[in-house]
């Protein structure tokens, strides 16, 4: 038995036209892959609640999810195997410096439920997605105070540039490296609990179900995805960053492409 974990956002679905297509063929190639005894994970920033989501939507295929950057994981039944949230304290100081920074939206979460906020007015999508996420989900309708009661796995944000990004995942990780992990992701930045990675939700379920490392594939196209690339093979897009196809072994135009390449060869 092999295991294959994608990204999700930019990787396994693009948001374009022909990423559309591509999505298709991946979900197709995926079932072929989970019939051949294989087994399919997406290993992502996004919460669960979002990838349920993506599935009624697109009608995406797994048997697990490792979310929020190794933060929870989900088996295909719906059933938590793990989760892992970091210190209220800490979290609260956190949306201190983030309320502090000129950014445009932030989410708290511990997988399923959270808060959100957003500086997006009434004629952006990402406002609408949210709205809808509140009023026939009920996942993030919690108050910013609600959220911080819960268990805190994932603090979100997005920022006005990559530049900015980078920068605040470096000035919130030297300032409390000791207990969380920030990651930047294009404008993006997803701060978990310290020892959370994809790799680390990715060995979870490997271990569980025996395989060894050099049966576990990987793909993904940012530094969030680099731990993966470390300790298993992994893949990336032609559009990804030199830095991160520099820690990839190869380079695949889709997920797709690269299964039907371990089915064929491995």
């Amino acid at each position: 038995m092999k295991l294959f974990a994608s990204d999700y956002d930019g990787t396994y679905w693009k948001h374009t036209k022909k990423g559309q297509l591509d999505l298709r063929k991946n979900i197709k190639v995926t079932k072929r892959w989970q019939e051949a005894g294989h087994l399919f994970v997406f290993a992502t920033g996004r919460p669960i609640s979002m990838m349920k989501l993506e599935q009624k939507m697109h009608g995406i295929v797994y048997d697990y999810i490792v979310g929020l950057n190794g933060g929870i994981i989900m088996s295909r039944e719906g059933k938590i195997l793990f989760q892992q949230s970091m210190d209220e304290a800490v979290a609260r100081k956190i949306i201190t410096r983030i309320q502090e920074e000129d950014v445009l939206q932030y989410a708290v979460t511990d997988g399923i439920c959270g808060h959100y906020r957003t500086t997006f007015g009434l004629t952006h999508k990402t406002f609408y997605l949210f709205a809808m996420f509140k009023l026939f989900l009920r996942k993030y309708s919690l108050t910013l105070e609600q959220a911080l009661n819960r268990p805190v796995v994932q603090i979100s944000v997005k920022t006005k540039s990559h530049k900015q990004a980078v920068a605040f995942a470096k000035q919130i990780n030297e300032e409390f490296g000791d207990q969380v992990v920030a990651f930047s992701n294009l404008r993006h930045v997803d701060i978990s609990a310290k020892g959370l990675s994809k790799a680390t939700g990715v060995e979870y379920v490997a271990k569980l179900h025996e395989i060894k490392d050099k049966h576990v594939y990987c793909m993904g196209d940012s530094f969030n995805d680099v731990p993966m690339f470390e300790q298993y093979h992994g893949f990336t897009l032609p559009e990804a960053r030199q830095e991160i196809k520099e820690q990839a072994e190869a380079v695949f135009e889709t997920v797709g492409e690269a299964l039907r390449y371990i089915l064929n060869h491995h």
